[in-house]
């Protein structure tokens, strides 16, 4: 459970839906977060659940963990994501400015390649040299944990 805060607004909704956003005011600008949700959605779910959060606030951010096809295709035939492999619906995207395609008010601001960050030097040495090697390809590291960061 998410705990409360001044000026956060928690709701226990299911983001398909049309009425759940009703409760959230939407006078100001929204900083909004989907860890690991967009897997779980369709390409036309994700692209309406976009639209009704950009249609909904005035402007914001969107920080969203993306998927791509080859991390999809690993997630169904890996041992150890099995058990959610039945529950993955979104197709994947190689490209994150196919969101800006499918939502025209999002900019793309960053891509977030776990290869690239600081915070590999925390890793085990066998997984830091694979993610230095890993770094030198935005194609290679795109096979990895991705992170997305839009305005609109």
């Amino acid at each position: 459970m998410i705990p409360e805060r001044p000026h956060s607004h928690n709701i226990a909704a299911d983001v398909t839906g049309k009425g759940w956003l009703d409760a959230v005011p939407s006078d100001k600008p929204a900083i909004i977060v989907a860890d690991g949700l967009f897997g779980f959605l369709s390409q036309d779910q994700v692209t309406a659940l976009l639209d009704r959060l950009v249609e909904h606030f005035p402007s914001g951010n969107l920080v969203f963990n993306s998927y791509t096809k080859f991390a999809v295709w690993a997630a169904r035939h890996s041992r150890g994501t099995k058990t959610v492999a039945d529950l993955i619906k979104f197709p994947g995207v190689d490209d994150p400015r196919d969101f800006e395609r499918w939502n025209p008010k999002l900019q793309l601001i960053k891509e977030i390649l776990i290869s690239r960050e600081p915070e590999i030097a925390q890793f085990p040495s066998v997984l830091r040299r694979y993610y230095r090697a890993q770094a030198r390809s935005t194609a290679w590291s795109r096979k990895g944990t991705i992170v997305l960061h839009y305005r609109f």
